[in-house]
């Protein structure tokens, strides 16, 4: 079973890419680094790391997209680049990071590509990040210019294929090892220099603010400057 799924995700592949102009709303960040951790169920040697160019809305910072990542000629799972969409993640707070509702392209047999995160199930019913948060469920993270998600399994990413399973989300991200790198945009100096003054806050890797933390992995977050410690 296994070999046709793959063969039948190979012969998807067939589609020629089309370069990259700047498109008007966006900014080039450059170069990052992606590992999906989404298509391992079909194959579980799918969790490579591969370079992708990654943009950033203009009107909200923070919103990032990966460009063409799955079609871009350098995901190591697929020999032909092919044309796809973008993976958009809402990283505008980085502690409250997630993935909406987006369609990645047709695959052939497969149908649709779709891929979202939980938070994005729950905005897809009508729930708002507010309500969400407050509600203490589990999102992504942004820290040290790196966007992961809960390895959690109240938490999973939830990509789906339309004729696969009649369009059922996949639990994903089911190594913990979903990563996006981003750029080295060089103003990283002028952002700790702006946060020197603001007021240090600390946070669980769940998001949850904490005044005193103790032993174990949190966030610290001054400003604009979002990191994780170990103490």
């Amino acid at each position: 079973m296994k070999k046709l799924l793959l063969a039948l995700f190979g012969a998807a592949m067939a589609l020629t890419a089309n370069s990259r102009e700047p498109q008007e709303g966006w900014k080039q960040l450059g170069t990052g680094t992606f590992c999906d951790d989404m298509l391992c169920f079909i194959n579980e040697n799918y969790l490579a790391t591969w370079e992708v160019e990654i943009e950033e809305s203009i009107a909200q910072p923070g919103m990032y997209r990966l460009v063409n990542p799955f079609g871009n000629g350098k995901c190591p799972y697929f020999t032909t680049a092919f044309d796809a969409n973008d993976l958009v993640i809402d990283a505008t707070d980085p502690l409250h990071v997630w993935i909406p509702k987006q369609d990645i392209g047709e695959l052939g047999d497969w149908g649709m590509f779709t891929v979202r995160c939980m938070i994005g199930m729950y905005v897809e019913a009508e729930l708002t990040i507010e309500d969400l948060i407050d509600a203490e469920c589990l999102f992504g993270i942004l820290a040290d210019g790196k966007i992961t998600f809960p390895d959690d399994d109240g938490y999973r990413l939830q990509p789906s294929f339309a004729n696969y399973l009649e369009g059922f989300p996949i639990d994903s991200n089911t190594h913990g090892k979903f990563l996006v790198t981003l750029p080295d945009t060089g103003g990283i100096n002028d952002v700790l220099a702006t946060d020197e003054d603001s007021p240090v806050e600390y946070y669980t890797l769940q998001g949850i603010r904490v005044q005193d933390p103790g032993h174990g992995i949190f966030i610290r977050r001054q400003g604009a400057s979002v990191t994780k410690i170990a103490r």
